[in-house]
């Protein structure tokens, strides 16, 4: 295992802890006490209230990177005291292969919640990496500049408009438009017959729909509850898309309060089938920042992907026996790829731990620790992973 994840994990951490340490000189403490009043009066009102919040990472793809965050919420109705808090995290990265992007995810809800609107929006320049399709090719190629790297550019808008049918229940339908640019190849890439079927670049524009049951007491931090969901997307020439192919998605979620408030049991089981002609960065992965966490995204890729994590969430307790800010996670998982769900043969496993701090209430800034099959990597980000 690499010593630099470990080294700038610590760094981090007393990144933020010293934030309390600078709290008590003169000037400070006064400042984060106005801080914290205002951010609560906010809250407790409706008002809408943002988070600032930067700091050093590392993954497996980007290297050494400082990133950086904002985090905003508000209510779409400020007099109704049972909607939950509508999010948009922005999140940033520099890294030190000279890799940049961001990635935004908006969650509302409307009309006590008969009406839910999300985006999800994705920007990158970036070195990356391209092991091949399938367990078969991977295996046999090692990560290295001459093998695997390339760079690409690659942006993702997706919007999604989803309505309440019942207590519960939700269906709707989006958009996924995505665009991808080689513009440095690897000799194995010059060879290799799947990149060469669709060429370096590939506008992909599909239509989605969606159904879920949501039963979660609050969608970006759960404690307790389910979330079922299923999305068909059909990409094709009728909205202007370079390829013709479909996606599959099930994604089953489920939290349960352990003890008390703040001590959670989550498991997620997600599956991902696509078929037609699938351009190379439209196959599904198994790793990244919200999957098996530690893995390079992309690494892995296929047809078809499936893993399962669960994960313990702890948030500590004050003396006085309320939540603290401060918290934990520990997760075990595991996945594979495949052409389809009858080929699927191998698995490969994944655990980490991450710390967790409250910024805003039930929201937290995530630093998550993955180790997988000769990996590993530092996480910075926005809410939870799942």
């Amino acid at each position: 295992m690499k010593s630099s994840p470990i080294k700038f994990c610590c760094i981090l951490l007393l990144f933020i802890f010293s934030i309390e340490g600078y709290a008590q000189e003169k000037g400070i403490k006064g400042y984060m006490k106005r801080r914290a009043a205002k951010k609560e009066a906010a809250i407790e009102e409706g008002r809408p209230f943002l988070s600032v919040l930067a700091g050093p990472g590392y993954t497996p793809e980007n290297g050494l990177l400082l990133g950086g965050g904002i985090l905003y919420t508000f209510k779409t109705n400020a007099e109704d005291s049972l909607i939950q808090r509508s999010s948009i995290p922005i999140n940033t990265f520099f890294s030190t292969k000279g890799n940049y992007g961001f990635n935004a995810k908006m969650a509302t809800f409307w009309f006590q919640d008969k009406l839910r609107i999300n985006f999800v929006g994705k920007f990158s320049n970036a070195n990356d990496n391209y092991f091949g399709v399938g367990f078969s090719e991977i295996n046999r190629l090692s990560l290295g500049d001459s093998t695997t790297a390339y760079k690409r550019e690659s942006y993702k808008i997706s919007p999604t408009v989803m309505f309440r049918l019942m207590k519960n229940i939700y269906a709707g339908m989006g958009v996924d438009l995505n665009r991808s640019k080689v513009t440095e190849l690897n000799p194995y890439m010059e060879q290799n017959s799947y990149y060469n079927e669709f060429g370096p670049e590939n506008y992909n524009a599909g239509l989605k729909f969606t159904g879920s049951y949501d039963s979660r007491d609050i969608t970006v931090n759960a404690w307790k509850g389910w979330f079922v969901n299923f999305n068909a997307t059909f990409y094709g020439d009728y909205l202007g898309s370079d390829n013709d192919y479909n996606i599959y998605e099930l994604d089953i979620r489920t939290y349960h309060q352990l003890n008390r408030e703040g001590n959670t049991l989550a498991l997620k089981l997600y599956g991902r089938v696509g078929t037609g002609d699938i351009p190379y960065e439209e196959l599904s992965r198994i790793g990244g920042t919200n999957a098996l966490r530690g893995y390079i995204d992309g690494q892995y890729r296929d047809r078809t992907g499936v893993y399962l994590i669960s994960e313990w969430r702890h948030m500590f307790l004050k003396s006085n026996e309320e939540l603290s800010k401060h918290g934990i996670a520990v997760w075990l998982g595991s996945g594979s790829i495949a052409n389809d769900l009858d080929a699927i043969n191998e698995w490969i496993p994944n655990l980490g731990v991450g710390y967790r701090f409250e910024v805003q209430p039930r929201m937290n800034l995530r630093i998550d620790f993955g180790i997988g099959r000769e990996t590993s990597g530092l996480y910075f980000n926005f809410t939870e992973a799942f």
